[in-house]
């Protein structure tokens, strides 16, 4: 997702809405798209498998976990602890991280992030499918590292999340409807060498969900048809 350099707004363009189940609301708010339903997500995902094997060079790996009611699914997000080395330090966040030398697969490093940040156990819930590999930005130039992205679902329960590692401040459940309603979309400012950026983004609990998190995020619903919130 394209970051844009603030400038004074031209004209609105309004583009149709993609043709997908809405709603309107009473009071004429934008159209919000019903959130996918477990099935709808299982069989969008249903062939779209990494091969489990791991790849060469710098990898990371991330779980989104979703639960809750089949038709109002949560998903889980971190909140990164505030530190100085960390690139994405204090960022909303989907629980992984690197792939160490150790981890059979890819996804089994997602599996064993997800354990250690969260206290969330993965290894015997339905996998549901891969959102496949991209190239990670930072700072908007491209890295050295891959990121692969895992889709499961941990059952009806939103299961209590548990902060257990020093990487992690808070875990949160957000609604996919959340993510979906126009209301919460904003842009998330940025300097970059005396410039400044505008993110899109959505805003969850007074936190920026933005960045690479926002691009996953994006992946994951137009594989399920729907289009994440984003700023007019």
């Amino acid at each position: 997702m394209r970051e844009r350099v603030r400038e004074p707004r031209g004209p609105l363009v309004r583009r149709p809405l993609p043709r997908y189940i809405k709603r309107m609301t009473a009071d004429r708010h934008p159209a919000v798209l019903l959130p996918p339903d477990l099935d709808s997500i299982r069989r969008a995902l249903a062939r779209t498998q990494l091969p489990d094997v791991l790849p060469a060079g710098k990898h990371a790996a991330v779980a989104l976990v979703l639960a809750g009611d089949a038709a109002d699914l949560h998903v889980c997000l971190i909140r990164r602890a505030e530190q100085e080395r960390d690139r994405w330090s204090g960022h909303m966040a989907l629980p992984g991280g690197r792939v160490e030398s150790g981890d059979p697969s890819v996804r089994a490093a997602a599996i064993r992030e997800t354990r250690e940040e969260v206290a969330l156990r993965l290894d015997c819930v339905p996998y549901l499918g891969s959102l496949g590999t991209q190239p990670v930005r930072s700072a908007g130039k491209l890295t050295d590292i891959s990121l692969s992205s895992f889709v499961f679902h941990l059952g009806e329960t939103l299961e209590p999340l548990t902060p257990c590692d020093d990487e992690v401040a808070a875990a949160f459940w957000v609604p996919l409807r959340h993510l979906l309603d126009p209301v919460n979309a904003a842009y998330r400012p940025t300097l970059r060498d005396g410039v400044a950026l505008d993110h899109p983004a959505v805003i969850f609990q007074g936190q920026y969900i933005w960045g690479l998190t926002y691009r996953v995020l994006t992946m994951f619903f137009e594989r399920v048809q729907r289009r994440i919130s984003r700023p007019e």
